[in-house]
């Protein structure tokens, strides 16, 4: 039976990403994807002049080792900046309310009132702590207060991550926040404070896709890997054999049979669930208990008459308390250039998520007729859309819901129990294209450790090896 020293399970971004990384760093590696190609929801579309995402639009990021990771795979030639607007909205009592991304502007801005002014500037003054497991609601009120949350915060984590901010873990899905509150005591002092002392080693944040559509990363990362790559390979099987694993695969040429010694699952929670569940139980139970969120992305082209109002920025959000369907929708032509024909504007609308789930079960026009016909107050549409495109995920976005970091440290306890199985998906460490690289790198220096150890053994003490 054939030997393979690392297996990657799933082409998505997670697998693609650690793949790449764990090649380029002279790891043995095959990946194995059930569908015809990589890429996952990551899917670029181009029609009519028009050129939309399947899901992604954008990477966010200030990580350096992001950056570096551009920089070592050629992403970095293929960047695309985004168009350096500072206008992003939320909806306020039905209308569309400019945002500013400053707290000077904030304590200037209309869309707060007095009393949520004066709490923004008490700040600094509330005592560090928390309850345990302390939810995004929670931890926002604490700090910042009730118009934060209600306003502006309840709308990035409804629109952005589709969760319910009542229900997810704040340690989870504000991680920098938490630390940033745990080492200096107040998310004003920490951000003042990293902004002087770390000036020459922070990045700054930046948002880009690529020329292309985001469906070049998936083939920039790919090229190197070709060779490496089965797809239409479907896992189908896993059990331990001595100190491999021993997989099998369903393929349009029958069974594909291998011994692994490192395995790293890259499918989502309820696959690796049923994988999982008779070598190890608990950790398949809760891997089956992740919620994941439905989302639907209607994009809709107009020509710039059809519109009312000028859609000079990134787009806006909703706050959770808001009574619209629409989570969010993002200005593509105002992004990135190319994205729409002249004279054309591009919307990607954003339905479901944990604030309306049951989009799932709607029909595509009624997504269709809902989305244009909110649209209709907001911006004031007039005539039907120049061309419309829908793209629909039913497990779109896994929930970072209750108490999920414990859930994470838990799982990666019972990984410690399995030796060579590893998780590599975006229910453990964040959702972002931006986390899924950063754990991937974190994976790949996991095993160039545990090579380097490997390697001193057999060099100072081979009679030992032997022994064993």
């Amino acid at each position: 039976m054939k030997i393979l020293e690392t297996l990657v399970v799933g082409g998505g971004i997670s697998g693609l990403a650690s793949a790449w990384q764990l090649n380029q760093d002279g790891h043995e590696v095959q990946l194995w994807e059930s569908k015809p190609d990589c890429g996952g929801k990551i899917q670029t579309f181009s029609s009519h002049g028009y050129t939309t995402e399947r899901s992604a639009s954008m990477v966010l990021n200030f990580r350096p080792e992001v950056s570096g990771f551009l920089d070592d795979s050629g992403l970095g030639e293929h960047k695309l900046l985004r168009a350096p607007t500072s206008r992003r909205y939320v909806i306020n009592q039905g209308t569309l309310q400019n945002v500013p991304m400053s707290m000077g502007g904030m304590l200037f801005s209309p869309l707060w009132s007095m009393p949520g002014k004066l709490r923004l500037m008490l700040e600094p003054f509330v005592l560090k702590g928390a309850a345990p497991n302390e939810s995004v609601a929670d931890f926002i009120r604490r700090r910042l207060g009730n118009e934060m949350l209600d306003k502006a915060m309840s709308a990035y984590i409804s629109g952005t991550l589709a969760s319910d901010p009542e229900l997810a873990d704040s340690q989870s899905v504000l991680p920098h926040l938490i630390a940033l509150e745990q080492r200096y005591g107040s998310l004003t002092a920490g951000a003042f404070a990293r902004k002087v002392l770390n000036r020459k080693k922070a990045s700054a944040t930046e948002g880009f896709a690529f020329q292309g559509g985001m469906s070049t990363m998936i083939e920039v990362l790919r090229r190197p890997l070709q060779a490496r790559i089965r797809t239409g390979h479907s896992l189908a099987h896993i059990s331990r054999h001595g100190r491999y694993w021993a997989v099998t695969a369903k393929t349009d040429q029958g069974e594909q049979n291998c011994l692994v010694k490192n395995l790293i699952l890259s499918t989502p929670a309820p696959v690796s669930a049923r994988l999982l569940k008779m070598i190890h139980p608990e950790l398949g139970a809760a891997l089956k208990e992740i919620e994941y969120a439905p989302v639907s992305v209607v994009h809709l082209g107009y020509h710039k008459q059809q519109i009312k109002h000028s859609l000079e920025g990134t787009g806006f959000l909703t706050p959770w308390k808001e009574q619209l369907k629409l989570n969010g929708s993002m200005w593509m032509h105002s992004l990135f250039p190319g994205r729409a024909p002249q004279d054309h504007v591009l919307m990607s609308n954003y339905l479901g998520g944990a604030r309306r789930p049951e989009v799932a079960h709607w029909s595509e026009q009624k997504r269709i007729d809902t989305v244009c016909a909110e649209l209709k107050s907001l911006i004031g549409i007039r005539g039907d859309a120049d061309w419309t495109r829908v793209d629909h995920h039913q497990y779109a976005l896994p929930l970072y819901h209750g108490q999920y970091a414990l859930k994470q440290k838990a799982i990666a306890t019972m990984l410690n129990s399995l030796p060579g199985l590893h998780l590599q998906a975006n229910y453990l460490g964040g959702v972002s294209i931006r986390d899924r690289i950063v754990n991937a790198q974190a994976l790949a220096m996991k095993f160039n450790h545990a090579s380097a150890e490997n390697k001193t053994t057999i060099t100072l003490a081979p009679h030992h090896v032997c022994r064993t």
